[in-house]
């Protein structure tokens, strides 16, 4: 790829109040996508009395069933958005799954709510990929991190939304309404993002490396210095993290005993809260400690996942006898470990988006996060809640704390990831040097 291609900077196309408002409605439609997919964490309880189901099965429907083709077709959907429009790829995704998790309420079975969730993972693959490529156009390389921190904390408020606004739903009016209450806006958005959002003046490829079908980008890319050892550090890190996404509600409730509701408002405001922070902050850290070395980009990763694992480990071991009151409502003590691992846990995700879009010319940006979400999908929403339910049945010996010690066994996948930072932080900085 002529050298060129990486010096154009066509974010001078756009005025810095254009920019800010596109990252505003791609943050909103981000907020959507993962409330549509979260919104089964809060509902695992309700869900699996109606249908009779147990933990393996309700793992496989909030995690495998959805990630499996959410995952794998993100590759050929983000080639797509490369080679033609990623706003229009995004607007129809966004319409697809928002009508499809409407659609989720209808659903007469536990089979029939699997394959409406895989039709969710459809939708849903043309989501997050052209959103971290647009923004990678629309701001310049000294404020990617932050804009893709800005992006990130996009999940944090769709756990509030799905968790607590969920739970409250589901109480007054059914599991089923709230399937309809978080699907329909999103058709909307759709329509206001296709209408309203310019698509980058594209520099197109010249050369011997103009990529010429799907696999030789692909493999273009998986030979970029340390992409592997990120998407490994990404995958592994994710695998504890939607363990305890998914599976945190039912672990209050069970161990706890606390109502959904009350899991669902503290969990929704630790993700906001500490999430927003940590992702902020972290895509701040990086953007400067990167400037004296570039090492720091993965660094800082490792560094918040070292601090966050013990930290929730404390949060599943933490006796449920210890409790505190606060307006006159209890709580347990494990929350306060819980709100300090937020922070620190997600420390990961900016960085490495923004990595990951560093290393990339142009043309291959929105394949290159597909392919970085691919790993992050299968090992981390496909396996992680899955993990978590069959340790949960195989420990069922333990009763109501079975899902306890399946969730503590999860963490220790983050360790792997902490070991994937370290050590491809040399590679990243020689690549990008």
């Amino acid at each position: 790829m002529p050298q060129s291609d990486y010096q154009i900077d066509v974010s001078q196309q756009f005025t810095p109040r254009y920019r800010n408002y596109v990252l505003f409605i791609l943050t909103c439609g981000y907020v959507l996508n993962f409330v549509d997919r979260q919104v089964m964490t809060i509902l695992l309880e309700p869900i699996k009395a109606e249908f009779g189901a147990s933990d393996t099965q309700m793992g496989l429907i909030s995690g495998l069933a959805f990630a499996l083709f959410y995952a794998t077709l993100g590759v050929p959907v983000a080639r797509l958005a490369d080679r033609w429009s990623r706003r229009n790829v995004l607007a129809i995704s966004m319409a697809t799954w928002s009508a499809v998790t409407a659609a989720c309420g209808m659903a007469g079975s536990f089979w029939q709510l699997a394959l409406l969730r895989v039709g969710v993972g459809i939708g849903e693959a043309g989501g997050t990929p052209p959103s971290q490529s647009l923004l990678t156009d629309y701001f310049p390389k000294e404020r990617r991190a932050l804009a893709q921190g800005v992006l990130a904390t996009a999940p944090n408020i769709g756990v509030l939304v799905g968790l607590f606004g969920g739970a409250l739903i589901a109480e007054a009016f059914g599991w089923r309404t709230v399937f309809f209450v978080f699907g329909v806006p999103g058709v909307g958005l759709a329509l206001l993002l296709f209408f309203t959002v310019k698509e980058p003046i594209k520099v197109k490829p010249q050369g011997l490396e103009a990529d010429r079908s799907m696999m030789s980008a692909l493999s273009g890319i998986i030979r970029l210095p340390s992409f592997f050892m990120i998407a490994l550090g990404v995958g592994f890190a994710a695998i504890p993290g939607y363990g305890l996404g998914v599976w945190s509600p039912s672990f209050l409730v069970r161990v706890h005993g606390m109502s959904l509701v009350d899991a669902g408002l503290w969990l929704g405001i630790i993700g906001l809260s500490g999430g927003t922070l940590g992702t902020i902050l972290s895509g701040v850290l990086a953007d400067r400690l990167a400037l004296r070395d570039n090492r720091w980009q993965l660094w800082i990763p490792a560094v918040g996942l070292m601090v966050a694992l013990p930290l929730q480990a404390l949060f599943l071991l933490w006796p449920a006898s210890a409790v505190f009151t606060i307006a006159g409502k209890t709580a347990p003590v494990a929350l306060v470990f819980m709100g300090l691992s937020s922070v620190f846990a997600c420390f990961w995700i900016a960085p490495s988006y923004a990595a990951v879009q560093n290393l990339v010319p142009s043309h291959w940006r929105t394949q290159a996060s597909a392919l970085l979400l691919l790993v992050f999908n299968l090992l981390g929403l496909g396996l992680g809640p899955l993990l978590v339910g069959m340790l949960s049945d195989g420990l069922s010996s333990f009763g109501a704390a079975s899902v306890r010690w399946a969730l503590l066994s999860s963490l220790s996948m983050g360790y792997v990831a902490i070991t994937c930072y370290w050590f491809g932080a040399a590679k990243y900085r020689s690549a990008v040097d």
